[in-house]
């Protein structure tokens, strides 16, 4: 459902009279609290964990010789980095597995001195969130990582929320706890706090690592294949 098409949802479920809204831009009175809820509503579920699979994203760029910052910076919607991912070459049968040191340990430990350019064994996070490699590269890299990205609000009618579609019910049971909440409609949060708490967590168990034998019937998922 597009930011809209959720704000029309909560409006009819929650029994606001009337139709609508027809944007959610510009709203006043009981449409502007829905719609300010229904955005609320997705990014708090969207903040809920830095690592939610529909939030990952990958990030590639080059390193020089003897510069230790990748020539790209950081992704502009960068959120987390994944620190067990970054490689160099991770394309060819040479890559090298980067093992990260915090800055403050470089900073203590390597920073002094004149470096010596070689095959690169640290990757280091910068309290910017920007990266770099100790020690300097001895020749042109390839560097790979994966990270999350930092999430958004929605703010125009088409916004879709990166939250997998057919989750899209813990954004509206959410916002109606928030709504049953400010009018003091116990019913409706009875209802949709039951809702959110269930659907939250499928969300959990489909978009978060190593989560989905939750909502599984059987935790036995190998399978093994064997060939004549």
């Amino acid at each position: 459902m597009t930011f809209l098409e959720l704000c029309q949802t909560v409006r009819q479920e929650v029994g606001v009279s009337g139709t609508g809204p027809t944007t959610v831009l510009n709203q006043e009175g009981q449409l502007k609290v829905i719609t300010d809820f229904v955005a609320d509503a997705d990014f708090q579920i969207q903040i809920l964990w830095d690592d939610w699979d529909f939030l990952w994203a990958q990030y590639s760029s080059t390193l020089s010789t003897g510069v230790a910052a990748p020539a790209t910076a950081k992704p502009t919607d960068l959120g987390t980095w994944d620190m067990r991912s970054f490689y160099l070459d991770c394309t060819t049968n040479d890559s090298a597995f980067l093992t990260p040191l915090s800055y403050t340990d470089w900073r203590s430990d390597y920073r002094q001195g004149v470096a010596t350019d070689s095959l690169p064994t640290y990757v280091v996070v910068q309290p910017d969130k920007n990266v770099f490699v100790d020690a300097p590269p001895d020749k042109a890299y390839t560097i790979t990582a994966d990270y999350w990205k930092t999430p958004t609000r929605m703010a125009a009618n088409a916004t879709v929320s990166p939250i997998p579609e057919q989750f899209h019910r813990v954004i509206v049971a959410r916002a109606k706890t928030m709504w049953a909440e400010r009018e003091e409609a116990p019913d409706i949060l009875v209802g949709a706090s039951a809702e959110y708490a269930d659907v939250l967590d499928k969300l959990e168990s489909n978009s978060l690592p190593d989560q989905r034998t939750r909502r599984l019937s059987s935790s036995d998922t190998e399978i093994t294949i064997t060939t004549a």
